[in-house]
C-alpha cells in the first residue's frame, strides 16, 4: 500500500544545497515500498562568506529556528516525519531538538519517527582546521561551530542525548526519538569517531564525506541503510514516544536498531 501522511525531510551540509540528495531522491522515487512518501528538502543559506553589509551568514541558532518554521509550515500536513541529514545538517537538527525542548515544546516533536544522520561532525571536524581559521571565511559562524569541542554544539548534544535518546516519556522538555548516526569508512572530513560521538545507535558504511550520500544503485549500502530506516520508522503504529509511552505511563520507548547499525 502507498505510504500516506508521511514525509522525509532532508537537511544538507555546509556550503551545499538540496541537490546533494538527488541520487537518493531518484532511488526512493523508484522504490515501490516507499511509494507515496513525500520528500521535502530543507534549504538554508550556507555561503562561504558574505561581502554585503546587508546580508550575514546565519548561525546554528538561526538555522534551527528556520528549520522549526519549515516543519511548522511546509511540513504541517504530515503526521509522520523522518529527518535525514548530512554533515552539518545533523548539527542543525540537534540544535533544533535542543531549542524545542528548552522552550517547552517536547510534545510537538511526537510526529518525528526517526532521525538518520550521515557523517555528522558531532565532535567537530579537524580537517584543514588551521587553514580554515585563516581562510576568507574564517568569520563564518557555521564553520566556527564545526571546530572540535565547540561549547554550543556540545551543550545541544547533551540535551539531545539526555532528553531524546534516553528519554522514557513525552513531556514539555523531553521526547524519545530513535537517532541513528552513520560514518563513512573512508571519510577524512568527519572521522568515524566524530560521526558516532556519544550516540548509542551507530554504523559505518562505504564512502567518503561526499559519496556516503551518493548511491549509484538501489543495492548500494547507503541506500539500503536509509531504506531500512525509512521502512522501520513508517511501520511504527505510533509516533515516537506516543501511545503507551506517555508522561503518565512512564514506559520506555522500544529501542529498535535497524540493520547496518551497531550498539556501542
Amino acid at each position: 500500500m502507498p505510504v500516506t501522511g508521511a514525509a522525509a525531510i532532508f537537511v544538507h551540509g555546509i556550503f551545499s544545497s538540496p541537490a546533494a540528495w538527488e541520487p537518493i531522491a531518484r532511488l526512493i522515487g523508484q522504490d515501490e515500498d516507499l511509494l507515496g512518501l513525500t520528500l521535502l528538502p530543507f534549504e538554508y543559506a550556507s555561503p562561504k562568506f558574505s561581502w554585503s553589509p546587508l546580508r550575514r551568514v546565519p548561525n546554528y541558532n538561526v538555522l534551527a529556528d528556520n528549520f522549526q518554521t519549515y516543519l511548522d509550515v511546509d511540513a504541517a500536513d504530515y503526521s509522520k516525519l523522518i529527518l535525514v541529514s548530512h554533515s552539518q545538517g545533523g548539527l542543525i537538527v540537534q540544535r533544533y531538538l535542543a531549542r524545542m525542548l528548552t522552550n517547552g515544546r517536547g510534545r510537538d516533536l511526537q510526529r518525528i519517527r526517526r532521525i538518520v544522520m550521515f557523517a555528522c561532525p558531532s565532535s567537530g571536524s579537524e580537517v584543514f582546521i588551521l587553514a580554515r581559521r585563516w581562510a576568507p571565511f574564517f568569520r563564518n559562524p557555521q564553520e566556527r561551530e564545526l571546530r572540535p569541542i565547540n561549547e554550543a554544539v556540545t551543550e545541544a548534544q547533551k540535551i539531545v542525548v539526555s532528553r531524546v535518546v534516553h528519554a522514557e516519556c513525552i513531556s514539555s522538555d523531553r521526547c524519545p526519538i530513535p537517532i541513528v548516526a552513520y560514518a563513512g569508512e573512508s571519510d577524512n572530513v568527519v572521522t568515524p569517531t566524530s560521526a558516532r560521538a556519544v550516540f548509542p545507535n551507530t554504523g559505518v558504511i562505504p564512502g567518503d564525506h561526499s559519496s556516503i550520500i551518493r548511491p549509484d544503485s538501489s543495492s548500494h549500502r547507503c541506500y539500503t541503510t536509509l531504506r531500512s530506516n525509512l521502512i522501520t520508522a513508517l511501520a511504527d503504529p505510533f509516533p515516537a514516544g506516543s501511545g503507551p509511552a506517555t508522561a503518565d505511563a512512564q514506559v520506555r520507548a522500544p529501542a529498535d536498531v535497524p540493520p547496518g547499525s551497531q550498539m556501542l
